[in-house]
């Protein structure tokens, strides 16, 4: 399976990085080695860790179809919990990454998610690379 990084993520990436959200360490050593998992999904694992992996649901705890979430806790020097969107076609589709903050927060960006999704089914997204 490819992993392919759309304009999406790249944003968010780039937004975290350059608002010192992340840094090159994080990202080398922790973040990266384990979004390339995604290749082998899922014979890892630690796609079973519920800490680490899980499926995207709505506010009223509705399954997101395709949607899975990949999970950091205590991440950098700031100690942030970063969560990654992905959506798992063909192909897994990396979205939008955020630091997690409040519930009202993170249900904004599930839902922001949502739309992500349906573009991509429609092929209405950019694809910026792949892994």
């Amino acid at each position: 399976m490819d992993v392919v990084i759309t304009q999406w993520a790249l944003d968010s990436y780039l937004d975290l990085k350059h608002g010192n959200k992340i840094d090159d360490q994080a990202y080398k050593t922790t973040i990266r080695p384990e979004v390339l998992l995604l290749k082998t999904y899922p014979a890892d694992p630690r796609f079973k860790n519920s800490k680490f992996w899980s499926i995207a649901t709505d506010r009223s705890n509705n399954r997101i179809p395709d949607g899975y979430k990949m999970k950091w806790h205590n991440l950098g020097n700031g100690k942030i919990q970063l969560r990654l969107p992905v959506g798992m076609f063909t192909d897994a589709m990396l979205c939008e990454a955020y630091v997690k903050g409040n519930a009202k927060e993170e249900q904004r960006k599930i839902a922001k998610f949502k739309t992500h999704l349906e573009l991509i089914r429609r092929g209405q997204f950019i694809e910026c690379g792949r892994l």
